[in-house]
Formats: structure tokens, sequence, C-alpha cells
């Protein structure tokens, strides 16, 4: 090896081999990154699931209150937006709305998510008599 050569493999061994001190602490730095955006991900994936099961729950509510409404309706047992209301309640909704038009319940029905952002999910249903002929 020449003169440069030799100065070049001494510089190597002194330099390249050992951290630069701009460089040191940076692992600790992308390893919080990266604990942070895994914690992130978690709880977005748990607040979209927590959504989409409140979502099958009011869908689940307002079928039930719409269908124990037309029922109640048809038969002439009571009022149907109390067997709409008392049926929601009992699925984890509220009603919020209750419109009979002719044989016909039309419901809304609220649950409450655990989600900060999205306080509730509300679903909507219509019930009653299938049409006859034609």
């Amino acid at each position: 090896m020449g003169g440069y050569g030799r100065m070049c493999a001494v510089w190597l061994r002194r330099h390249a081999m050992r951290p630069r001190r701009e460089d040191e602490g940076s692992a600790t730095v992308v390893g919080i990154a990266l604990v942070v955006a895994a914690a992130v991900l978690v709880g977005a994936l748990a607040a979209a699931g927590n959504i989409v099961l409140r979502q099958s729950q009011a869908r689940t509510a307002a079928d039930m209150a719409a269908l124990g409404a037309a029922s109640a309706l048809w038969r002439g047992d009571g009022t149907p937006c109390a067997v709409a209301a008392w049926l929601s309640d009992a699925n984890a909704g509220s009603l919020r709305r209750c419109d009979v038009d002719g044989d016909d319940v039309s419901v809304s029905v609220h649950v409450p998510t655990d989600v900060p952002f999205v306080d509730h999910v509300t679903a909507s249903a219509r019930a009653g008599p299938r049409p006859c002929g034609g």
C-alpha cells in the first residue's frame, strides 16, 4: 500500500468503525417513534372496531324495534312507538324517531360508542305488512 492507501486504512479503522457523536442516541429516537406509531395504529384499529360493532348493534336494535312496532300495530296491542322504544332499549339503543304511516312503522335508533370523537351511531328501519297481489 502506498502512502495514501495507508492513510485511508488508518482513517477507516479509527473513524468508520466508531459511531459518530451526532449518531449517538438516534436508535433510541427511532425506537420511540416506532412504538408511538404502533400505539397510534392499535388505537385507530380499536376505535374502528368499536364503531363497526356499534353500527351492527344499531342496525339490530332498529330492525327489532321496527318489527316489534309493526307487529304491535297489526295486532292492536298498545302503542307501536312504546313497543319500539322498549325493544330499542332492550338492544342497547335509544329510540330517536318513530313514525307510523298507515300500516308501516319507521324508526331511528341511536347507540352510543366508546370512541371520543364519535358519540353515537344511528340506524333506521322500516317495517309493515307486505303488499298483496301483483
